[in-house]
């Protein structure tokens, strides 16, 4: 955002001479096609279309955040951000699996083969524990304690084109956090490093030891994207609803919460800083429940006698 937009246009401001008319210019750019967006192209952006309100919305929280710092550094005497109303996104709709769909895609997973294990394993981990992606291909196995059944979650693994794969922390602090997994889930995480172990040793001097649990053939951390791509494909084949990988977490969450697990305990599994989070954007009705509900008056007021 920084590079390609922001700087284009206000890299040749001085601090003190940015009012909030240019943040209004600017952002009125970002939604048009006018010379930013050439700007940007020029930049590295690599397509054109006019960006959302959403996106629009977390330009302006970062100008905001810097200038914020500025007045902090006593560099500026206010943040002209702070007198610029920014653009309302419209909160788009959650999508994820119900438990009727979430048996058939558990079912399904239990059918590939084995060259496909490693991707089985992410997937129900992913159901079972709720993680972010970047978390989930940070797993390592010294984070997985098999006698106590929990999962530590404490790193994640993300892929910038400058950099690689590399490693970074969390989200925030409270994304620091041991997740408790289900007997079935440790089995077949002691049947994966068996077929892991049995990987390595195929592969030889070739094996660059990493210690993540998800890999590439030569042991190698795995892509980020690499498992969502699969995923698509995958839940494309089997005729489900199309999600994208994030939309595993949301099942997870509403999961848990439609069986009346406590949403501070299903908060503190996500990683997430406030329980308001966790029912803003997690809880949702299931269509059982829902069929539950129409009958519930039913049985309450109509006389079957």
């Amino acid at each position: 955002m920084l590079e390609t937009r922001i700087l284009p246009y206000l890299g040749s401001f001085t601090l003190e001479k940015i009012k909030p008319t240019d943040l209004m210019k600017l952002y009125d750019m970002l939604e048009q096609d006018t010379q930013i967006r050439r700007l940007a192209k020029n930049n590295g952006e690599r397509t054109l279309k006019p960006l959302s309100k959403k996106t629009i919305l977390e330009h302006h929280r970062l100008i905001s955040s810097m200038l914020h710092k500025a007045v902090y550094w006593q560099l500026t005497p206010f943040n002209p951000a702070d007198r610029v109303q920014p653009p309302r996104a419209s909160r788009a709709k959650r999508k994820f699996y119900d438990d009727e769909q979430c048996k058939v895609l558990l079912n399904n997973l239990n059918t590939l083969q084995e060259n496909e294990f490693k991707y089985k394993v992410a997937i129900i981990l992913d159901v079972f524990t709720g993680a972010r992606l970047g978390e989930l291909m940070g797993l390592e196995w010294n984070d997985i304690d098999f006698k106590n059944k929990e999962i530590a979650i404490n790193k994640a693994s993300q892929y910038l084109p400058e950099k690689g794969i590399y490693t970074k922390e969390p989200k925030n602090s409270s994304s620091y956090r041991n997740v408790s997994i289900p007997d079935s889930v440790v089995e077949m995480l002691e049947e994966y490093k068996l077929w892991y172990d049995n990987q390595k040793e195929l592969c030889g001097e070739f094996w660059h030891d990493s210690d993540r649990l998800f890999v590439q053939d030569n042991g190698n951390p795995m892509h980020p994207d690499t498992v969502s791509k699969w995923f698509r494909k995958f839940i494309k084949r089997i005729g489900l609803p199309v999600i994208n990988f994030h939309g595993i977490r949301h099942t997870n969450a509403t999961l848990l919460i439609s069986q009346n697990v406590d949403v501070a305990v299903v908060a503190a599994r996500l990683g997430h800083a406030q329980i308001s989070t966790t029912f803003n954007f997690y809880v949702h009705p299931l269509a059982s429940h829902n069929r539950s509900a129409g009958i519930v008056l039913q049985n309450l007021l109509v006389d079957k006698s």
